[in-house]
């Protein structure tokens, strides 16, 4: 059976629509799925092409026995995020220095509490929760998150408040380089 061209033509622009939607779909992460632990939350994050930070929390996350809380700074975006973190380190960071800044801003317990809590990468931090004028936020040594959902049995996600932080994120142990300012440079 010959089929005549216009139907051809027809089938060609209603199939091409459908497979790039199908590919979309196939890679969603978190633009169309709503993550039922922190975990999967890591996971879903990690799909994003350019989400550099989630991708090596995952790589880091794999050896964590337990729940986990990850301060996450891309807020504004995973091109907002990429280029905060090049001009941390003043250039693209390596996969070593992602995942030092990983464990700076994981915690191994279910959410954070007020009081000292030691990150992943071995920092004693001070935390103070519970915020008068933020029920679900928090201080770590000055940087202001804020709770993004109520915490999963696995852990939970902070924030970083969107206002009143010169930071994004905690940095690293290891870390020499000048303070990271908040994305937008101020």
């Amino acid at each position: 059976m010959h089929l005549p061209p216009a139907v051809l033509a027809l089938g060609t622009i209603v199939s091409l629509p459908l497979l790039l939607i199908g590919g979309y779909v196939w890679q969603a992460g978190l633009d169309l799925h709503s993550p039922s632990s922190a975990r999967g939350w890591i996971e879903l994050c990690a799909r994003g092409r350019e989400d550099v930070f989630c991708k090596a929390a995952q790589r880091v996350v794999r050896d964590v026995q337990g729940p986990v809380v990850l301060i996450y700074p891309g807020v504004t975006g995973d091109h907002d995020l990429l280029a905060s973190l090049t001009r941390w380190k003043g250039r693209v960071p390596t996969a070593g220095e992602l995942e030092a800044l990983v464990r700076a801003n994981l915690f191994e317990a279910a959410a954070l509490q007020t009081g000292q809590m030691r990150s992943l990468d071995g920092q004693l931090r001070q935390v103070t929760c519970d915020l008068p004028d933020q029920r679900r936020g928090c201080r770590l040594d000055g940087l202001r998150v804020v709770r993004r959902a109520e915490p999963w049995n696995d852990g939970a996600l902070y924030l970083p408040d969107a206002q009143g932080n010169r930071l994004d994120f905690l940095p690293p142990l290891s870390s020499l380089s000048p303070v990271p300012l908040r994305n937008g440079g101020g």
